[in-house]
């Protein structure tokens, strides 16, 4: 049975890397660690998501020892088209392969953009948009916008999923 720790306590984030490897048919024990991301508590850009999801990847081994280390890390992006919201998944073996598989991408309202752009985090937006405690810890923006068709979870459950294609297909990725 292969061991997977998670760089976050955030159920969220547990439970979408469970629900990635049984879905990939992968028997795993999960376990979540609290580490920190080396970002800020806001990422603005995929760069930084990404060094975030690795960051946690690799502090999760270094603390929590063998097996596979899982980094998940939200984002905001600016464009000339709107704000979007995005994930990043990042999956770290011991031996240092990386694996890296970013989930879609949802175009935020304007009011929530413009308090991000002013320093703000969104998931205290968010509670303060529903009235929710915790959105984050639940559906997420994510969940919220799209009225529960995809949550939080579903999102980095994809980002994860998507990192995994190189393990899950090496034949095809031959010049990695």
């Amino acid at each position: 049975m292969e061991k997977i720790k998670v760089g976050s306590k955030n159920p969220v984030k547990y439970q979408a890397a469970r629900e990635a490897f049984d879905l990939v048919g992968w028997t795993v024990e999960v376990e979540s660690l609290d580490v920190d991301s080396g970002v800020s508590d806001q990422p603005t850009s995929d760069s930084e998501a990404i060094e975030g999801a690795i960051t946690r990847a690799r502090n999760v081994l270094r603390y929590g020892g063998d097996g596979l280390g899982v980094g998940l890390e939200g984002s905001t992006h600016d464009t000339a088209y709107g704000m979007f919201l995005t994930g990043w998944g990042c999956i770290l073996k011991d031996d240092g392969s990386r694996y890296l598989g970013g989930g879609g991408r949802l175009k935020l309202p304007e009011s929530i953009a413009r308090r991000l752009r002013d320093g703000e985090e969104l998931g205290p937006i968010m509670d303060e948009v529903t009235g929710e405690e915790e959105v984050k810890k639940g559906p997420g923006a994510i969940g919220i916008f799209t009225k529960g068709v995809i949550t939080r979870t579903t999102a980095y459950r994809n980002a994860l999923i998507f990192a995994m294609a190189e393990m899950l297909r090496p034949d095809l990725y031959q010049d990695r």
